[in-house]
Formats: C-alpha cells, sequence, structure tokens
C-alpha cells in the first residue's frame, strides 16, 4: 500500500499564499450551511428531547456552531422555553453547557 503525504510533500516547494490559500480551501470546504427543518422535523426533535429530559439519560447532540458542527454529550438538567435554552450536565468535564433549542441538528438518546 503507498502511504502518500499529500499536501505535506509539496508544501516545500510552494509559495506561502499558496499553502495559505489551500488552508483556507480545506477550512471553506468543511462549512455547512445551517439546516431549515419542516414541521415535521421540529416536532421529532421535540419529542425526543422532551423523552430524554423526562427519563433523564445521557444524551448525544450534535450542534451547528459558526458554518460546522460540535457533540455535546450529557444529560439535560433544566429546560427554559421562553428563552429556548436547554442546560446539559457533562459528568466527565463536571461543567453546564446551555444551549439553544435552535441550533440543535440531531438528538441521539443513548443508554
Amino acid at each position: 500500500m503507498i502511504r502518500d503525504r499529500g499536501n505535506i510533500k509539496w508544501t516545500a516547494m510552494m509559495l506561502p499564499e499558496h499553502v495559505q490559500r489551500l488552508r483556507s480551501w480545506q477550512q471553506e470546504m468543511q462549512q455547512i450551511a445551517k439546516p431549515v427543518f419542516d414541521e415535521w422535523t421540529l416536532q421529532a426533535l421535540e419529542e425526543e428531547l422532551m423523552q430524554a429530559y423526562y427519563s433523564q439519560k445521557e444524551v448525544m447532540l450534535e450542534v451547528w456552531y459558526k458554518q460546522t458542527s460540535i457533540q455535546y454529550r450529557g444529560v439535560i438538567t433544566k429546560l427554559k422555553s421562553e428563552e429556548k435554552k436547554l442546560c446539559l450536565y457533562d459528568a466527565e468535564q463536571l461543567v453546564n453547557n446551555w444551549i439553544e433549542v435552535e441550533v440543535i441538528l440531531h438528538i441521539k438518546v443513548l443508554a
């Protein structure tokens, strides 16, 4: 199997401007647009969210943040419906993360 290093072996022969442009291009390729959900998808997300909150099970949340997605893991401890936020307690890092409901892309309830 050929183990190619990709752009790494060619950067010594490239101008710094080219290297910078390649890095920015790779970052642009990883960006995603904020999806617009229909009513059915929002209803399904809400049901999963409420089920996880009342059962106090650990969840994995995929959240849209600055044109990328971030994953959070923890237990939903508080819901603020007027502010449209939830508090996710991460037991590993011992920290509460306040997450806006509008930026949640996916919810997965863990066993």
